[in-house]
């Protein structure tokens, strides 16, 4: 196996991971407000989504994220993604629908796509610009992937 096989099989079981706690959620459960300082499950999703968004589209490819580029603010029904201390009020305290989510979580899943079927050794080594300092391309993935892995077993904790 090789390292760009690597990556993507990790992604592939940071998703497999989000897949099972989002499975069968109903939008009842998908907005549930929990006790105590943890976010609602549409809150970490959406924020995990939009986070895959931003590492993929903006910073490894410097591109406007799809969340922008594809009207999503207007679909699922925020201003922004919640992320970056911004937007976690707003969406804890919005009902949303579970289908646009999702919807935008699968367009951002076939954009991610796209990018891994062209990912090369070489790219894994390029410098990009990371929350303010330079990283190699396989440092922003190691950070997706335990940034995803991270919120699906949130989500599978307030799912219950």
């Amino acid at each position: 196996m090789n390292a760009t096989q690597f990556v993507r099989q990790q992604v592939a079981e940071a998703r497999g991971l989000t897949d099972a706690a989002m499975a069968g959620l109903t939008d009842e459960q998908f907005n549930w407000l929990p006790p105590g300082a943890i976010h609602p499950i549409k809150s970490a999703f959406l924020h995990a989504v939009a986070g895959e968004d931003l590492f993929f589209q903006m910073i490894l490819q410097g591109q406007p994220p799809l969340w922008a580029a594809g009207g999503w603010a207007g679909r699922i029904g925020l201003a922004q993604a919640p992320g970056g201390g911004q937007g976690w009020e707003e969406a804890n305290g919005t009902v949303l629908a579970l289908a646009p989510v999702r919807e935008y979580a699968e367009a951002v899943r076939n954009a991610t796509d796209a990018y891994l079927a062209r990912l090369t050794d070489e790219e894994l080594d390029r410098q990009v610009s990371f929350f303010g300092s330079e990283s190699p391309v396989a440092g922003v993935l190691v950070r997706f992937v335990a940034h995803t892995a991270g919120h699906a077993g949130e989500i599978a904790a307030v799912k219950g």
